[in-house]
């Protein structure tokens, strides 16, 4: 048959079918350009172009050009039938293979035109591979049951053409394969493509049937173990009639039931186990949840110790392992004598016991609970940054485990231990979260008795466990845990409780470890301890002392060992052999007899040091220079006490003026350490006058108190330390303001016993002491005489006096903004506060 490609043609575009030439095809048409292009074509007794889309879900064609494949067939329509739906059936003949050459839309269908195909397959075309294709499709129908009388129908035609398009309608093929096949230019590539197919869909059958067969298999075999498993069950049952045969979520449940859990979590524990029920074993689902009950069962869950309340015992166990910290002791035993009338530990405040490393917190909390025969816990917090170590992970993480504090409790063995919080000022919070806020469902009395860990899922009462913190800095503590603690200071060891911590608890120890015999082989007296502690320790603890003497001893075993002769007594020169030369210096009073030079008192985090104070006063205009690395306060009580020394000078016959004229540089040794704080305000008055007056103060005189613009004489802090400090060095006088009159009782004997100390009101008394002025009481009255009768002057003469207030106020301005900041350098030293 000729066809005319110069025509015109209805286009049909096919959606999940490929029509070949030579092949009848029913054809199920419902869209209306398809149902105008079947009218089309059968009014005009035309073919019909088919050309399948390459998206079968494309309802409506955009650019037709594109949404469609290249290459067609034309077709004959044989006959349409109706349907009442509107569809028709159409059965369509395919004709010849076209390319497409050009689509329009027209009369609301598609025409196109179209060009012969160049390399296309002719009717009368053979292949060398029609046997092989014959014979693979033959082994394909086997395995397809594909029915005898349609292999009979394809192998008798006449044309292998005819054959192989018949056969493809049987392949199990995607649309794309199919439209490859129409494409094929020639036979011998059509039967390749054909055979090609036919072996890969073999070869996918084969895997298929290689995977059902160990998947059947593998049933078989778990059903196998089952069975056998079920078998041995029942016959223990029967041989001993309990339930050590049971599976495995038998005998957990049968552990759950054994233990005393709350309603909510036997419940909770009890539905797990039923889902264990419903798991393989095999399945990591299995493994989690048996994990969550392991944890539950390893819990000790209504296991409680009981509780010893004797106050003697608490006394001898605290007293035996700790020298002093009598207040920090006296705290403690108010605590258990308050859980010993209370005959209860729920809503007990929780202690923090705050001090520099090295004194003793940690062993403190451990003589607590020997003494109170409790279990302890110890939880290390420093560097906790993130919340699922308070809180623990949820289980929907692979790895999941509980907060620190159930991990506590397994380790306790019992629900009321006594948990140490250590290094509760160390945590910190990033971007996974904040353990310390955190921490205070656990801390609070109000909620830990329903305290919720993540991987639990289930409230636990914590209302029962002792909590102890410790922190080495109180400023360090997260705030809102602040509030919840009861701040309890050790502020260290003072050198005579260091002398008889070493001599009673430090070197026995020493001595059991390094297998020295004390006394026989080696022995310190009290002088050698102290030269320890001066030139080698530095600290408010005694770790870096116990490090120092053990340093010594272990020296002398190596001489034991090396079988030298030696005297058990450990003389100085042998400390300086031992340990090199001292790493510090013993403080020293400034010389007698220089004006300008006061001995002042600092606080430090390692104890007491003595703060000489020096002034040297230069020709200028009243400037004040100010070094050693003081901090702003400081600087601001040396603006304090220039103010007070201008208002004095005249009482020694002295021009006030003379400040203006005057540089004062005000230095205090030791430039590398900070020292701020306000109580070298006495000190710093006291050095400014007497570089003005050139009188010298006496070195071995110490200082320490604030004082205000009008010269009162203000209380301090640390005095234990600084006077320690003051004995030391060699002062023999201390003055301090009369507000610290209550803290000399409370110093220790030692400071009582080798100070004399002195209390003071207002600075005048102090300036009428050391100075020396015989007038100075008689200006003292005419100046009260004078505060008195201020109020009955004339105005004039008040005029006057404002005005010479004013003056002096604006030389104070200027005598400040002279005054340059020292640059702060970093220094590992620790701080003074004066």
């Amino acid at each position: 048959m000729s066809f005319d490609f110069s025509k015109t043609y209805p286009l049909l575009p096919l959606r999940d079918a490929v029509v070949f030439p030579m092949t009848t095809r029913r054809i199920l048409i419902g869209r209306d350009i398809s149902l105008r292009a079947l009218d089309q074509a059968e009014s005009a007794g035309t073919e019909i172009i088919l050309v399948s889309q390459k998206n079968i879900e494309q309802e409506v064609l955009e650019n037709p050009m594109l949404d469609l494949y290249s290459v067609g067939v034309a077709a004959r329509i044989d006959s349409v039938t109706p349907f009442p739906n509107g569809c028709v059936k159409a059965v369509l003949e395919g004709v010849q293979i076209v390319d497409l050459r050009s689509i329009m839309m027209a009369d609301g269908y598609m025409q196109v035109t179209v060009s012969e195909r160049k390399n296309s397959i002719k009717l009368t075309d053979k292949s060398s591979r029609f046997a092989e294709v014959l014979a693979q499709f033959k082994a394909y129908s086997l395995k397809h049951n594909i029915a005898d009388g349609m292999m009979d129908a394809l192998f008798s035609m006449d044309s292998q053409v005819n054959t192989l398009y018949g056969i493809i309608p049987f392949l199990q093929i995607s649309l794309g394969e199919r439209q490859n096949l129409l494409e094929c230019g020639s036979i011998d590539e059509l039967a390749n493509h054909i055979v090609a197919l036919m072996q890969v869909m073999d070869e996918n059958e084969n895997v298929l049937v290689r995977v059902q067969q160990n998947v059947r298999q593998k049933m078989a075999q778990q059903q196998k173990e089952w069975f056998i498993t079920e078998q041995i069950r029942q016959l223990q049952d029967e041989l001993d009639g309990d339930s050590a045969g049971a599976s495995e979520p038998d005998q957990l449940l049968k552990k759950i039931r054994a233990k005393k859990f709350s309603a909510t979590i036997l419940e909770k524990l009890e539905d797990e186990v039923d889902r264990m029920r419903m798991m393989q074993p095999t399945s990591p689902e299995y493994a989690v949840s048996r994990n969550y009950i392991d944890w539950f069962l390893n819990l000790p869950y209504g296991v409680y110790t009981d509780t010893v309340l004797n106050m003697k015992k608490v006394k001898s166990e605290l007293d035996s392992k700790h020298f002093g910290l009598d207040k920090v002791k006296e705290r403690i035993m108010e605590y258990v004598a308050v859980l010993k009338l209370t005959g209860t530990e729920r809503r007990s405040p929780i202690l923090c016991l705050v001090g520099p490393p090295g004194v003793g917190k940690t062993t403190l909390v451990e003589s607590i609970a020997n003494a109170m025969q409790r279990n302890f816990v110890r939880i290390t917090l420093g560097g906790v940054r993130d919340e699922a170590e308070i809180r623990g992970h949820r289980r929907t993480y692979i790895g999941a485990m509980p907060g620190r504090f159930i991990h506590a409790l397994r380790r306790a063995k019992c629900m009321n231990p006594i948990i140490l919080l250590d290094e509760i000022d160390k945590m910190a919070s990033d971007f996974r979260g904040d353990p310390a806020s955190a921490m205070l469902e656990v801390l609070d009395p109000e909620q830990n008795h329903d305290f919720t860990d993540h991987f639990m899922e289930v409230g636990l009462d914590l209302s029962r466990v002792l909590f102890i913190a410790t922190a080495n800095t109180e400023s360090e503590i997260p705030e809102a845990l602040r509030d919840r603690l009861e701040i309890v200071r050790l502020p260290g060891y003072y050198p005579h409780e260091k002398l008889q911590i070493a001599s009673k608890y430090l070197l026995p120890r020493i001595c059991e470890r390094t297998g020295v015999k004390l006394e026989e082989q080696v022995s310190f007296d009290e002088k050698m301890v102290t030269e320890v502690m001066r030139g080698w320790t530095r600290e408010a603890g005694v770790r870096e002392l116990e490090r120092t003497l053990e340093n010594v001893v272990r020296h002398r075993a190596k001489e034991i060992v090396m079988g030298k002769k030696f005297k058990p007594e450990i003389t100085e020169k042998q400390l300086q052999e031992y340990l090199g030369a001292p790493r510090f210096l013993d403080s020293q009073l400034p010389e007698p007899g220089r004006p300008g030079v006061v001995t002042g008192l600092a606080w430090t985090s390692v104890g007491g040091e003595i703060l000489p104070i020096e002034c040297m006063l230069l020709s200028g205009k009243g400037q004040i220079i100010m070094t050693g690395k003081l901090g702003d306060v400081m600087k601001e009580s040396a603006q304090i006490a220039v103010s007070l020394v201008r208002e004095r000078l005249h009482r020694f016959g002295i021009d006030p003026a003379i400040v203006k004229k005057t540089d004062i540089h005000i230095h205090v040794p030791e430039g590398a350490v900070p020292k701020d704080g306000p109580s070298a305000g006495i000190a710093l008055t006291l050095c400014l006058l007497s570089a003005f007056t050139k009188i010298p103060v006496p070195p071995d005189i110490a200082f320490t108190g604030e004082v205000s613009l009008t010269g009162a004489c203000l209380a301090i802090g640390g005095l234990n330390e600084k006077a320690l400090a003051a004995l030391q060095a060699g002062v023999k006088t201390l003055r301090l303001p009369a507000q610290n009159k209550k803290d000399v009782d409370e110093l220790p004997a030692p400071a009582k016993k080798g100070l004399k100390i002195f209390t003071h009101k207002h600075i005048d008394e102090l300036v009428k002491i050391l100075f020396k002025v015989p007038k100075v009481a008689e200006q003292t009255k005419d100046e009260k005489a004078a505060k008195v009768g201020e109020l009955a002057e004339p105005p004039e003469a008040k005029k006057k006096a404002d005005a010479k207030v004013a003056d002096v106020d604006k030389t104070a301005t200027k005598s400040a903004k002279a005054v340059k900041p020292a640059v702060k350098k970093p220094s590992k030293k620790p701080s003074k506060k004066a």
